[in-house]
């Protein structure tokens, strides 16, 4: 699961004034010229909808491809949390839709902004109901990111307005503080595979860039090591599967590069060219967004796939999911979709 980074891009490093406009950064390819082939376009489908849609669209599936989360906007312009069985929508209300992340039993996390206490409260949907996920203090912010199969929960806590702290909550409802490598200060868990690997980001305080990281199931933090370290970089894993984490890393003076850590590979990640990063999943396989074409693509066994989109120079959809069977979930304009990637 992941977010849009425009949003976070001016937060990635406090340093960028102090760059230099002749510092070198190295060419990096599209998906598809990496690639060593190029194969046969994915399918795009439309999902169903509740009658009386106006707008809708995915924000998570869980890995097996049956259950997708995400929301509707009904003709009076009011937003409904909506999660499909099976391909079913089922409308949950319109009480909680910041939904984030499903997992294989159905369950839902997300968070609500209260405008009455300034402050983001996190909540869980289990069998039916709705129930609030505690933060590291009384009164904290909670901001849940991602559910795994057990039911563990990542995402971060902290006092509203100041730097979060990664936490992850257990099957029970505990909350627990995340250990931060040495020196760093606060960071987000931003999503959880099913062995209880975590990944996300860290920082060192104030005016300093933040760091992709990742925390083993035993709870042991490390950064993971960044294509052009330094003060002018900025890094943040988004998604993890398997043996493989997908991020970006931002340089003061350079383009957003699509970043791949593999667990067994040696020394830095992997560049996948310049764009945002989509999805992953248990198999290896990678949805990119690539600029400046603004197309999405499927990396998959040493293929490039394309997703069908509009033809336009700005992005028209997004992939906010993709299943072990390779179909990817997410929206194309305002209408919630899957592309259909598995392979003969």
């Amino acid at each position: 699961m992941l977010r849009p980074i425009t949003r976070t891009r001016g937060v990635l490093f406090a340093l960028a004034l102090t760059a230099t406009a002749t510092t070198a950064w190295p060419a990096a390819s599209s998906a598809a010229e990496r690639s060593a082939q190029v194969g046969a376009p994915c399918t795009r489908q439309q999902l169903a909808v509740p009658a009386g849609t106006y707008r809708a669209g995915v924000f998570d599936a869980d890995p097996t491809g049956r259950f997708q989360v995400g929301y509707m906007m009904d003709t009076a312009y009011v937003h409904h949390l909506i999660r499909w069985t099976d391909g079913v929508p089922e409308d949950l209300g319109t009480t909680r839709t910041g939904a984030k992340g499903i997992n294989a039993h159905g369950d839902i996390v997300g968070s609500e902004f209260d405008n009455e206490t300034y402050r983001s409260a996190g909540w869980l949907y289990r069998n039916g109901e709705f129930s609030a996920l505690p933060g590291i203090e009384p009164g904290f912010d909670t901001t849940p990111e991602s559910i795994n199969a057990d039911g563990t929960v990542s995402g971060a806590s902290g006092a509203p307005g100041q730097r979060p702290v990664p936490v992850l909550w257990t099957s029970a409802g505990d909350v627990r503080p995340l250990d931060l490598p040495p020196g760093d200060a606060g960071g987000r868990g931003t999503d959880i595979d099913d062995d209880g690997t975590i990944v996300g980001w860290t920082d060192a305080g104030a005016d300093t860039s933040t760091h992709a990281a990742r925390w083993s199931p035993d709870g042991t933090p490390e950064r993971l090591p960044e294509h052009l370290p330094g003060p002018e970089t900025g890094s943040r894993a988004e998604a993890v599967a398997g043996d493989t984490a997908l991020g970006y890393e931002v340089h003061a003076t350079g383009p957003t590069s699509i970043l791949l850590w593999r667990n067994e590979a040696a020394g830095g990640p992997e560049i996948l060219g310049e764009g945002e990063p989509q999805a992953v999943n248990g198999h290896g396989s990678v949805v990119v967004l690539t600029t400046p074409d603004a197309k999405l693509w499927l990396i998959q066994n040493g293929v490039t796939r394309s997703l069908p989109s509009d033809t336009t120079p700005f992005a028209t959809a997004e992939v906010t999911a993709l299943t072990d069977h390779d179909i990817a979930y997410g929206r194309w304009n305002s209408t919630p979709v899957r592309w259909d990637c598995r392979l003969p």
